[in-house]
């Protein structure tokens, strides 16, 4: 038991140094990281305790291991966050009206930075998702473009953490987005409005019009509640 615990401290010593490190600004990004060997002296632990944590640090994408080359700092988390979002709302069994709930605040936020900071490159992207959008296609074609346009339209925001958690529920986003776009589209005249909300935010984008587009966004947001009400209707009554 007490050799347990000095490993459990070894281990948080050894991750608190990389984290003061990195924090102070000592270690940057796409900087090489000193040898195993040489950490382990400094700290004065086992090279075994500094291997553990860096590799800890390699599954969350902080660290990338280039043999023959070395370690060197890096910034791709996406990939780790995402799978423990996934996990954390399956073990709180996160519903569909939370998801809901996340995205709407993340994608009104976006909305107002993008009519401020958008490029034209940008815009012209939404432009043609929203042009292959109008074409007769299946159902999943539709969400994935669905899909394609939010993505884009966050991008647009220029906020690097907005962009950021935004990845990290995308996974769900995009099963959220796909059945619920499924069922809307089983109505001609909701289908229709959905459409004609996604003409209406791009427009309001290209006049950088805010207050136009936050109308346009509840017009979006309202018709897919209508869908997320029914959805958790349903799962309730099943329970």
């Amino acid at each position: 038991m007490e050799a347990a615990k000095l490993n459990q401290k070894t281990y948080q010593y050894v991750f608190d140094y990389f984290s003061d490190q990195i924090l102070s600004g000592r270690l940057k990004l796409n900087d090489k990281i000193p040898p195993e060997r040489e950490i382990a002296e400094n700290l004065g632990v086992s090279r075994n305790s500094v291997r553990e944590v860096m590799h800890m640090l390699e599954i969350t994408g902080l660290i990338e291991c280039l043999q023959g080359s070395g370690n060197y700092v890096r910034c791709h988390p996406q990939e780790y966050m995402m799978r423990s979002v996934h996990m954390v709302t399956s073990l709180l069994k996160i519903d569909y009206t939370e998801i809901f709930h996340i995205r709407c605040g993340y994608e009104y936020t976006a909305l107002k930075l993008a009519t401020k900071v958008a490029g034209e490159e940008e815009l012209e992207k939404l432009h043609q998702i929203l042009i292959q959008m109008d074409q007769p296609m299946s159902v999943k074609e539709s969400a994935k473009l669905d899909v394609a346009f939010h993505e884009v339209l966050t991008a647009a925001s220029h906020n690097r953490m907005l962009i950021l958690y935004t990845s990290m529920i995308s996974d769900l986003s995009d099963q959220f987005i796909h059945n619920l776009r499924s069922r809307i589209l089983m109505d001609k005249r909701r289908a229709e409005l959905l459409r004609r909300s996604h003409w209406e935010i791009y427009e309001a984008l290209v006049e950088r019009d805010y207050a136009k587009g936050r109308i346009a966004m509840e017009k979006h947001f309202q018709i897919v509640e209508e869908q997320v009400i029914k959805i958790e209707n349903k799962i309730e009554e099943s329970i």
